[in-house]
C-alpha cells in the first residue's frame, strides 16, 4: 500500500512538472498601424474552440461592445471602431487580445495623429530656426522619405527640401535637426508648407492620390 501511495505521488509530481499545452488560437489585425480616429480596425483569429464566446481587451481591458461567439471551425472575425488618441503628440501602440476559454492570443498595432509642424512657432522668418516634425507618413509605403515644398503666395514651388526618412510602423520624424525655417529670402504674403512623399511638387488637394500635409505660414512684414 505504501509503495503505491509513492508511486502514485511520484506520478501526481511528474504531472505537475509538464507545463499546460500552449493555445493553439492565434489572432491579427488588417494593418500595423492605422489613422488616428479613422475606420476601423479589422480583427482575424483562428484556432479556438468552436461555438463559445468571447471577449475582446484593448490593453488589458474589455472593449465595449466586443463579445462574440466563435463560428463551427474555431475561428473569429470583426472589427471596431479605430481608438482616439489623446493630443496628436506621438504614436500609441494597443495591446489586442481575444479572450475564449483557456485561450487568450494577443497581437499589437498602433494608432498615430497624420499632421506635420514645426517649433517654435513664431519669429523672424529671416532667422528663425525650427524643428520639424511629421507623423504618419508611413500608413501608404513604409519608411518613405519625406519632403518639404516651399509654396509661395502666387501658388508656385519656390524650393524643397528632404526633411529625412519617416521611421516606425506609422512613419514618424519626432524631431528634425535645426534648421531655418525658410532658406531663401521670402517675400510677404501667405505661404503654404507642404509635407509630403514626393520629390517632386505636386499640388495637394482633395482627391490627390498621395499623403500630404499642409502647413500655412503669413509673413506680415519682413525684418531687418
Amino acid at each position: 500500500m505504501n509503495a503505491r501511495l509513492t508511486a502514485l505521488t511520484s506520478a501526481l509530481t511528474l504531472a505537475a512538472a509538464i507545463p499546460a499545452a500552449a493555445s493553439a488560437a492565434q489572432i491579427q489585425t488588417d494593418r500595423s498601424c492605422y489613422q488616428n480616429n479613422t475606420g476601423t480596425v479589422a480583427v482575424t483569429g483562428n484556432g479556438f474552440d468552436p461555438n463559445q464566446p468571447y471577449q475582446v481587451t484593448l490593453d488589458g481591458k474589455p472593449l465595449p461592445n466586443g463579445t462574440g461567439t466563435t463560428d463551427a471551425a474555431g475561428g473569429v472575425a470583426g472589427s471596431f471602431p479605430t481608438p482616439e488618441l489623446d493630443g496628436v503628440n506621438g504614436v500609441h501602440a494597443y495591446a489586442l487580445g481575444i479572450v475564449e476559454g483557456a485561450n487568450a492570443p494577443t497581437t499589437n498595432f498602433s494608432v498615430t495623429p497624420f499632421f506635420a509642424d514645426f517649433t517654435p512657432g513664431s519669429g523672424n522668418p529671416k532667422t528663425l530656426h525650427v524643428r520639424f516634425k511629421v507623423f504618419g507618413f508611413g500608413l501608404v509605403d513604409a519608411n518613405p522619405l519625406v519632403y518639404l515644398h516651399y509654396v509661395r503666395p502666387n501658388g508656385k514651388v519656390k524650393r524643397t527640401i528632404k526633411l529625412g526618412r519617416a521611421q516606425g510602423v506609422c512613419g514618424q520624424i519626432k524631431r528634425t535637426a535645426r534648421k531655418k525655417l525658410f532658406p531663401f529670402n521670402a517675400e510677404r504674403g501667405h505661404w503654404k508648407l507642404q509635407f509630403d512623399t514626393n520629390k517632386g511638387y505636386r499640388k495637394g488637394q482633395a482627391g490627390s492620390n498621395f499623403l500630404f500635409y499642409t502647413v500655412g505660414v503669413t509673413i506680415k512684414r519682413l525684418f531687418g
